[in-house]
């Protein structure tokens, strides 16, 4: 799920392939026909582009319109979205940026690469030893203040701070285990995990 600030809504994934349009009241749910039916993992939006990403060996990568309907655009394939025994975990947007979480599917390496949202040219990369899982879409990015990232490595129940330009600043553990994290606003970072939602001021 990811939210859309020009549509004022979530867009929902759902495990039938689907892709949805909630409101921000809840009150709605509407299939975005255009978009054809795949196996997608993760989403993020820009002002004017849906990303998605679909979940299999060499994941595709997928642009939409947001200001026409969800008209296609593009399409990025293996080798240029991610090797051929890769899965892209996770995608989020920022500032022209993306930010993908890339899991080697033999060795169960992962990195957080960094991409131009426009060319998708990469920026850096920087990998980490993250612990095998049986659902990737745990592992996941939040974009912090200043450019910066939090990757959550969810089978290590570690958390990582990474700087605007890919180097690990710091790495702690965090119990009980997180599921996800959004900065809310400009300082307050939201953390799940499966019981609660902890709020803390950066």
């Amino acid at each position: 799920m990811c939210w859309s600030s020009t549509l004022n809504s979530f867009i929902i994934i759902t495990g039938k392939n689907g892709v949805f349009l909630m409101n921000e009241n809840l009150t709605s749910l509407e299939c975005i026909q255009p978009i054809e039916k795949k196996q997608w993992l993760s989403c993020t939006c820009s002002d004017s582009t849906l990303f998605l990403t679909t979940n299999e060996s060499g994941s595709n990568i997928f642009q939409f319109n947001l200001l026409s309907s969800f008209h296609f655009m593009k399409q990025w394939k293996s080798p240029q979205s991610c090797n051929y025994d890769e899965l892209i975990n996770n995608i989020a947007y920022n500032n022209e940026t993306l930010a993908l979480i890339i899991e080697n599917r033999n060795n169960r390496i992962k990195r957080i690469e960094l991409r131009s949202s426009s060319t998708f040219d990469p920026l850096w990369s920087t990998t980490f030893n993250a612990a095998y899982g049986f659902a990737p879409w745990k592992n996941r990015a939040c974009v912090l203040k200043h450019n910066e990232w939090l990757v959550i490595d969810h089978n290590n129940s570690h958390l990582l701070h990474v700087s605007k330009d890919g180097h690990v600043k710091t790495k702690r553990s965090y119990e009980p285990t997180v599921n996800n994290a959004v900065l809310l606003g400009t300082n307050i970072l939201a953390i799940k995990t499966a019981d609660n939602v902890n709020c803390y001021r950066i």
